[in-house]
């Protein structure tokens, strides 16, 4: 028995008493319920009261992707400093005020979004949820602690730039996607971190924190009756805005290829290949993850970490991801081959990569290995959905990309309805070395690798 049906065989029969069966039937499905406030600001809740707790997602579109030229980083900064006082509240004493009801509050900032996150007890919601409004509708952004946070980003991009994985996924971006929007990965540049000042910050927020800019989840011990003029509240005195950001973004679409390196003084070649990936509202979809959990989904039992981790010692982590951006006009995203090996390794690596995907390309998966990765899939899709945390970050993903309140029932439906003969034809779509960027990091030998791998 293979070891991630192993695993899935001693959770599924625990966790299938929360969310139901080998598909999940719908009267076992969470129940989400979109409400309305009184004020006409929407949110999505899901009940959840095994513990007296609740957690909050509020999302802006207002990240990397929408940043003027010359001020890359600012979604990431505007974020940072949301928790740095509000209102009445200097940075310290608005984290008085938090901890004084236990909450824990903040933001972050991706390609899309700011995020802010509040996860408070259930007894003290009316409070968390004043102290949250208040640093959404009046950031003091002052000036001591925008010279600290500065501080705090230029040292993680001092740190980006010294380190291997961080410097090569810093270079796939602009390698994928070129001039693009999407080429930013929101991190910026000392250059342009020391450049931003209050007027950005402030501009940015009053800008993109409105509230026809804004998406609401909520997951945990709270109603509809209780929830909605806690929100109206706290978020009724955000500007209204435009409108939802996106739609003027051009697709996310990955250009010709290209192999790009960075010498850094380090034993290892870090390596990335690089392409187009697929959205989440494509109808190969499902087969894909059921193709990428066999090619290269987990270390320890998917081909390439069987293969060039297990066989061949070469690497200790080799993983296939596909990362979808959104659906529809802008979808698409990437799709990525990781790994590090010894810099003389690297061209080795790279030929057993090439030989698995012409085997995952040319000939059928055996019977076993498709049981297997599609049972596991399904089996330890309850594991998603154990905690308020993750509840929280599927639905949102769901109420961003419009996957339908019914996503969490569908999904294992239709990983279920994925076929054998699916799966070398969707790895003869994506798995395409022509189209692959390559990108490494490291010296000597590493720099000198070729893809497609020349025979």
């Amino acid at each position: 028995m293979h070891l991630r049906f192993c695993i899935v065989g001693r959770v599924f029969g625990l966790v299938a008493l929360m969310i139901g069966s080998f598909v999940m039937p719908s009267s076992a499905t969470p129940a989400i319920e979109p409400i309305t406030t009184k004020g006409g600001i929407t949110a999505w809740l899901l009940r959840s009261d095994t513990l007296p707790m609740l957690s909050v997602d509020i999302s802006f579109r207002a990240g990397a992707a929408f940043e003027p030229k010359g001020k890359e980083g600012l979604a990431q900064f505007t974020a940072s400093l949301l928790d740095e006082g509000a209102g009445p509240y200097d940075a310290t004493a608005f984290k008085t005020e938090l901890e004084a009801v236990g909450a824990r509050f903040g933001a972050s900032a991706d390609g899309l979004e700011i995020s802010v996150n509040l996860t408070t007890l259930s007894d003290q919601k009316t409070r968390a949820f004043e102290l949250m409004g208040l640093a959404l509708r009046e950031p003091r952004f002052e000036a001591e602690a925008i010279e600290r946070i500065r501080s705090q980003l230029l040292a993680n991009i001092k740190h980006m730039e010294e380190d291997p994985a961080s410097m090569a996924s810093r270079m796939l971006r602009p390698a994928l996607f070129g001039e693009s929007p999407w080429a930013n990965d929101g991190d910026g540049s000392t250059a342009t971190m020391k450049a931003l000042g209050a007027r950005d910050i402030q501009g940015w927020h009053l800008a993109n924190l409105t509230r026809e800019n804004m998406q609401i989840t909520v997951v945990g011990d709270i109603t509809a009756a209780e929830l909605a003029p806690l929100i109206d509240e706290a978020l009724l005195g955000l500007p209204k805005g435009a409108g939802r950001r996106g739609i003027e973004l051009p697709a996310a679409i990955v250009g010709a290829p290209q192999t790009v390196t960075r010498t850094l003084a380090v034993p290892q070649g870090t390596v990335l290949l690089a392409w187009q990936g697929v959205p989440r509202d494509d109808p190969d979809y499902p087969a894909l993850v059921v193709m990428n959990e066999i090619f290269g989904g987990g270390v320890l039992t998917s081909r390439l970490g069987l293969d060039v981790r297990e066989k061949h010692g070469l690497v200790y982590d080799i993983r296939a991801t596909n990362r979808p951006i959104l659906q529809g006009k802008q979808g698409g995203g990437f799709y990525t081959i990781s790994l590090a090996t010894d810099a003389a390794k690297v061209e080795k690596a790279l030929s057993l990569v090439a030989e698995n995907i012409a085997k995952m390309r040319d000939e059928p998966v055996s019977a076993q290995e498709f049981t297997d990765a599609q049972s596991y899939l399904i089996g330890s899709f309850p594991l998603r959905l154990d905690s308020n945390a993750k509840l929280l970050g599927m639905l949102s993903m769901m109420q961003d990309e419009n996957l339908g309140l019914d996503y969490l029932q569908r999904w294992p439906e239709r990983l279920a309805a994925v076929t054998h003969a699916d799966i070398q034809r969707v790895a003869k779509r994506v798995l395409t070395p022509e189209t692959m960027s390559l990108i490494v990091v490291g010296q000597n030998q590493a720099l000198s690798a070729v893809w497609p791998v020349q025979k």
